[in-house]
């Protein structure tokens, strides 16, 4: 079995304890993990039951899994041993406790038609998007097998935090748990997956929430401190863990003290370009030529972000081409056409969206390019050299009347601390750091276009850092200029600083 193609990640034990730890109490705990696998957090829960020599009180494990290890649970009745698939295990409620680390299969890899049915058989799953995660599946399931003013102990992956399908999941949280407890966590603990992991502790089923509270730590082994939460806050499109840190109160002085706006109002954000098979329609200038396409018919085109730089430097000059073909190309090109077909590329989806199967017409070249997915420290480009782009980069068009030394100040204030920490609010967060920017997100972003002509000279010193891959430095060479431009006060310079360097080191530990 692939485990990972399965989004099995068994849990380490020491993380199961302390998890089981904060909810084992009462007279008789009976505990389900509807994703038992090899029994780690049951073996928790029995381990901490034991070390707290609870008088009076005794405990009940059970488990159901699709995919068992039953090597360790011997001792358990076979009859508190389920194998089922958990959406066909039907015991009406039993349990007290639930202990979970549901399975992380992404959306993308889920069987559509058994999805589906699973919304179809239980209701309450229809407050999940067709985008939502089966982990999230698992979690709203498993109520039906718990009491009420019981308790669910989870650990979720970073998603709960960060994906616009988790936002209904943590409204319903709120609704039916009195308590809510989550610990963010930055070290990966999970050796073969780079998810990080979010500890939940939920109690008291059946009742709103009156108490939720955050923290965020390196690993369990830190003394950790909660802050409350305001249920705004928990049901935002994404809840922030910046230890003591306020980005959102520090980018409202942006708005006040400095005239910062969100982006949109100079721009507007486009995906780019979806061949629907990049190897089929975009190729080296050299395999073109070959291929008796004219220079017309080649359009310049990034395909990737790592091309940002050299672009800065080289201009189009290093570029694959976009091999933009019109229907009455056909006869000219009948035998590359037809090869395609035999490919099946015709029934590709995006392929299928088009008039023309094989026709791709770029529509105007985009203004400037912005990051999608980056591992560090998003930034945006001119157009310069009068290229498209794939859609692994936005495309940006700026908004009539907005001139050439604005873009320029525009391009200095997205690098800019101000810029990049109202970046973190919007922009989405994955395993090891990755950032993912939506469209619909950097329109939120708040900018600055300066008022007075740029500094060319540092304007172009700060394009060479990033030509250079050097990204941190071109932050900090962009917020100086902004500093004088704008005179921002030297307290909210060195506040924004220190929590931005602060963010950066979190990212690359």
């Amino acid at each position: 079995m692939d485990k990972k193609k399965n989004g099995i990640y068994y849990t380490p034990d020491k993380l199961a304890k302390y998890l089981a730890q904060p909810l084992i109490d009462g007279e008789t705990i009976r505990v389900f993990d509807p994703a038992y696998g090899e029994g780690s957090l049951l073996l928790a829960a029995e381990s901490v039951f034991k070390d707290k020599k609870l008088k009076n009180s005794n405990i009940e494990l059970y488990g159901c899994d699709i995919h068992p290890v039953n090597g360790l649970l011997t001792h358990l009745p076979k009859a508190n041993l389920v194998e089922s698939d958990f959406f066909n295990f039907k015991k009406p409620v039993f349990s007290n406790l639930i202990l979970t680390n549901p399975p992380y299969i992404k959306h993308q890899s889920q069987d559509k038609e058994v999805i589906a049915k699973y919304r179809n058989e239980y209701p309450e799953l229809k407050l999940l998007s067709n985008s939502s995660d089966l982990w999230s599946y698992f979690l709203v399931k498993s109520v039906r097998h718990l009491e009420v003013g019981g308790a669910i102990g989870g650990i979720f992956p970073w998603a709960l935090l960060q994906a616009d399908y988790a936002v209904p999941l943590r409204q319903w949280m709120a609704n039916n748990f009195k308590s809510i407890r989550v610990l963010a966590l930055k070290h990966e603990y999970f050796s073969d997956t780079q998810e990080r992991v979010v500890l939940v502790w939920l109690k008291g089923f059946g009742s709103p929430s009156e108490h939720l509270e955050s923290s965020v730590a390196n690993n369990i082994d830190e003394n950790i401190e909660y802050r409350s939460v305001s249920l705004d806050e928990w049901t935002s499109k994404k809840v922030l863990f910046l230890d003591k840190l306020d980005i959102i109160q520090l980018s409202d002085k942006y708005r006040r003290e400095l005239g910062f706006v969100s982006f949109e109002n100079y721009a507007n954000t486009r995906i780019g370009i979806v061949t629907g098979a990049n190897e089929f329609f975009i190729k080296e200038r050299g395999t073109a030529i070959e291929l008796g396409f004219s220079q017309d018919q080649m359009k310049p085109i990034l395909t990737k972000v790592k091309e940002l730089p050299s672009l800065i430097i080289n201009g189009g000059r290093d570029l694959k081409y976009l091999l933009s073909i019109s229907p009455e190309d056909y006869e000219n090109h009948m035998e590359f056409i037809d090869q395609g077909q035999l490919m099946g590329l015709d029934q590709r989806s995006h392929c299928q969206n088009r008039n023309v199967w094989f026709s791709i017409k770029p529509k105007s070249k985009p203004d400037a390019f912005f990051t999608y997915r980056v591992s560090q420290i998003p930034f945006m480009i001119l157009n310069d050299s009068s290229v498209y782009c794939t859609n692994s980069i936005h495309q940006i068009y700026f908004k009539e009347g907005i001139s050439e030394n604005e873009k320029k100040w525009l391009v200095v204030s997205l690098l800019s601390v101000y810029s990049q920490l109202s970046l973190e609010i919007v922009a989405k967060t994955y395993g090891r750091g990755m950032l993912k920017m939506e469209p619909g997100s950097l329109k939120e972003v708040l900018v600055t276009k300066g008022t007075t002509k740029i500094n060319e000279d540092r304007y172009r010193s700060i394009l060479l850092h990033l030509s250079q891959n050097n990204k941190p430095k071109a932050v900090l060479s962009a917020t100086e200029l902004l500093n004088i431009e704008l005179n921002i006060p030297e307290e909210l310079r060195v506040c924004s600083l220190n929590i931005w360097n602060e963010i950066q080191e979190n990212r690359i530990n």
